[in-house]
């Protein structure tokens, strides 16, 4: 299935693809792990400018995609990764210039003081003096850092250490940028403010690929998501065509009073294909939701079990997202 296609012909309103040249091109990512194949066979495009997330559960392939991606891990058969028309083999020193990393945990120095890790990329980049100290004094005020400046890294929070990453990443001014699950563990102040920085680097003409399991964050931010399942992708679509493709889904919340049997609990699960519990309620997705409530009445009957609640509303990106793992897992034969 091209992916790719199906997301350009969807939403070309909301992106004007056709005056956007491609930043990133992926074919044939494959990683193998003695009997584990990692990543098989992933391909996709990244546009000039976009926002694009890759989700997927524990285990899907989005880490080694990203450490393919960026260089950790060596390419294999027949893959290939093209930055802005340039095969990254040939010209691996653009290739390395044009991106910016900022890994889930902190990679600075700990000893180091803010500015020194600063100081010390900015030397490797082959800075000037006087450009290391005006470029790390703009990016410290945009992440409220400029008061942690001569601080050691070792002494500061999370948070505090992931603006601290951005700022590394976005010394030297890459046009791309590489987020591997930037906010994860994070205190709500700083999310907030990296999620307003992202949206701002997209205005400023960044490209950036970010791994997320935050449905929130994917959907507030990402112009388009790429699902990984078990090393391929599996959806390639705008948050909006997300939804589009599935408007006639509703999601189906019920109660039980008292506490089921194993038998009943595993009846119920099978007959109504849950896809999750969530505070005391059973959740499914429905395409014919007054079918489905009048299945569930009959069967709460015929098993003795009494409904106490349940809501009918619209199908969130979260349960599109659930709804297609579990139907991919269950095609190959999970």
């Amino acid at each position: 299935m091209t992916f790719q296609n199906n997301y350009t012909n969807n939403i070309s309103q909301d992106l004007d693809l056709g005056k956007k040249s491609i930043a990133i091109k992926v074919s044939n990512l494959y990683k193998r792990f003695e009997d584990l194949i990692a990543v098989n066979d992933v391909s996709f495009e990244i546009y000039e400018g976009e926002i694009v997330g890759i989700l997927g559960p524990n285990g899907a392939g989005k880490t080694t995609t990203i450490r393919l991606l960026t260089g950790i891990f060596k390419l294999e058969d027949k893959a290939s990764i093209e930055v802005f028309n340039e095969d990254i083999i040939k010209n691996l020193y653009k290739y390395k210039i044009n991106f910016g990393i900022v890994p889930e945990v902190s990679n600075a120095f700990s000893d180091f003081t803010v500015f020194q890790n600063l100081k010390f990329s900015g030397c490797i980049y082959g800075f000037p003096k006087s450009k290391i100290e005006k470029r790390s004094k703009e990016l410290l005020e945009q992440f409220n850092l400029i008061d942690k400046m001569h601080s050691k890294t070792k002494a500061l929070s999370k948070g505090l250490k992931q603006r601290l990453n951005f700022c590394l990443a976005l010394l030297h001014e890459p046009s791309i940028l590489i987020l591997d699950e930037p906010t994860s563990g994070l205190d709500p102040i700083s999310v907030k403010l990296m999620r307003n920085r992202i949206l701002q680097l997209k205005k400023e003409g960044k490209t950036i690929l970010i791994t997320t399991h935050d449905m929130q964050e994917a959907e507030t931010i990402c112009d388009r998501i790429l699902i990984m399942n078990r090393g391929k992708i599996i959806a390639d679509e705008s948050p909006n065509t997300l939804r589009e493709r599935f408007k006639s889904t509703s999601t189906i919340l019920f109660k039980i009073d008292g506490v089921l049997s194993n038998d009943q609990k595993n009846t119920l699960m099978d007959t109504f294909d849950i896809i999750k519990e969530e505070n005391d309620y059973y959740v499914f997705s429905s395409d014919d939701a007054l079918k489905d409530i009048s299945m569930l009445y009959n069967f709460s009957k015929e098993n003795n079990l009494n409904i106490s609640d349940f809501k009918v509303k619209e199908t969130s990106l979260e349960e599109v997202f659930i709804h297609l793992i579990k139907k991919d897992s269950i095609s190959i034969g999970d």
